[in-house]
């Protein structure tokens, strides 16, 4: 008997590859896997036993199980049920209405929300996202079906066990990522999927099935109906994931390509650096989107960012990193305290880092202990840190006005050059002799 299918596993604390080795020695007749005790959340256990007590069936289901077969902790909870959302939202007292057009219900307990969803089927996909219609019914297998890859289509209770009809547990011994039934009606029905698949490969270190693999090949141009918004976010979790290796999938599928062909051939054209970039670079998606972006046309980078729908401050710090990249950083005290001046102590410290990655062989190390030095002194880097103010220099009889801030931009520049010039007595006897000159 294949492992997954009756045969349940032992301990979802095991690591990978022991589980892996135990469902190897299941199938050359060793030792039978045990019942998986998932730590399922005690409010998603009584949610479970309150629609049990009513007569229905429920389970967790999809990405919770799947994490906890791994040892990852669940970021969700959800729970797929035979009640329908009426029967549902009559069995507890503080629910919402999240989606009950595809049968959703949002169970709060204790200020946590859990998503209750009727056991349904799907009608067609007009937007290639969301379904037109649904129907619900009474049969788990058939809400399974329904489900983009086999090792998000188990459904675990507490004291039944797992019901896995397509060997999802199989799948995620063996590192796989497979369609439910037929992959290519997976993606058509929702291309967002496709994107998926090329991320949690990244996430998890997974291979692709080949049938899954050719029918993401074969249905990429559907990626342009989905939104932005939802591609960006899909992009942001591969860009962060912690297996690089897999991110070349995204443009050997075809399916960057449809999303920017620009992008595309940039990292085709440098995909060997690349990677070895991304796995040095800090897991910040600011500085990973600068490693992605770093071939791609200076001009156009704004543009892009902004298709994508990046928020204004990610976009305005992506852009200003990218314009600095291929200029080092100074080592002298004076043109890198200017720099802190100019675009600030974060992005400063970033475009180091950056530098230091793209191009190694640059002093990189000197402009880090200069920039530490000027950082451990609390060198004055901003006019809110001079010590003569503007009120100061009215009091002088200095102008209101285009002289006034002139005049502080000197003081400053003064104070930039040689820091322990910035006291007000100095300051003065220096703001006195600049107001000689106008």
């Amino acid at each position: 008997m294949p492992c997954g299918r009756k045969y349940l596993l032992r301990s979802c604390s095991l690591p990978l590859q022991t589980w892996y080795n135990k469902c190897k020695n299941f199938r050359k007749g060793g030792e039978a896997l045990q019942k998986l005790n998932i730590a399922i959340p005690q409010d998603a256990v009584w949610i479970l036993n309150k629609l049990n007590e009513g007569g229905h069936e429920a389970y967790i289901v999809g990405g919770c199980v799947r994490d906890s077969i791994l040892g990852r902790i669940p970021q969700d909870w959800d729970i797929t049920t035979s009640a329908l959302p009426e029967e549902t939202k009559t069995i507890f007292d503080h629910t919402f209405d999240t989606g009950i057009k595809h049968g959703t219900i949002t169970v709060v307990l204790h200020h946590e929300n859990y998503e209750v969803t009727t056991y349904r089927i799907d009608g067609e996909y007009a937007d290639c996202r969301h379904p037109d219609e649904v129907s619900f019914t009474k049969k788990l297998n058939e809400d399974l079906l329904r489900r983009d890859f086999t090792m998000n289509a188990i459904a675990y209770h507490p004291k039944e066990g797992f019901r896995d009809p397509f060997h999802g547990q199989e799948d995620i011994a063996a590192g796989m990522i497979r369609g439910v039934g037929e992959p290519a009606k997976r993606f058509q029905e929702d291309a967002l999927r496709m994107l998926r698949c090329v991320r949690f490969s990244a996430q998890l270190g997974f291979a692709i099935d080949p049938e899954t693999w050719a029918a993401l090949c074969a249905n990429t141009a559907l990626i342009q109906k989905i939104s932005a918004e939802r591609i960006r976010e899909e992009l942001q979790k591969l860009w962060l994931a912690p297996f690089a290796k897999k991110m070349p999938l995204l443009w050997e599928s075809g399916l960057l390509a449809q999303i920017d062909a620009t992008l595309s051939a940039s990292l085709i054209a440098n995909s060997r650096t690349l990677l070895e970039e991304i796995s040095l670079c800090p897991k910040d998606s600011i500085l990973r989107w600068c490693i992605v972006l770093q071939h791609y046309p200076l001009s156009e980078v704004k543009g892009f960012l902004r298709g994508m729908r990046l928020d204004n401050h990610s976009i305005k710090r992506i852009s200003l990193l990218l314009d600095e990249l291929s200029a080092d950083l100074p080592t002298e005290p004076y043109p890198l305290r200017k720099k802190l001046r100019t675009i600030g102590q974060e992005a400063t410290e970033q475009l180091l880092l950056l530098q230091s990655i793209l191009r190694p062989a640059s002093p990189h190390a000197e402009t880090k202990a200069a920039l530490e030095k000027i950082l451990a002194a609390g060198d004055c880097l901003s006019l809110k840190t001079l010590a003569l103010t503007g009120q100061d220099l009215m009091a002088l009889g200095a102008p209101h006005g285009k002289i006034l801030g002139t005049i502080l931009a000197e003081l400053l520049d003064i104070v930039l050059h040689a820091p322990e010039k910035n006291t007000k007595e100095t300051l003065t006897t220096l703001a006195l002799a600049l107001l000689e000159k106008r």
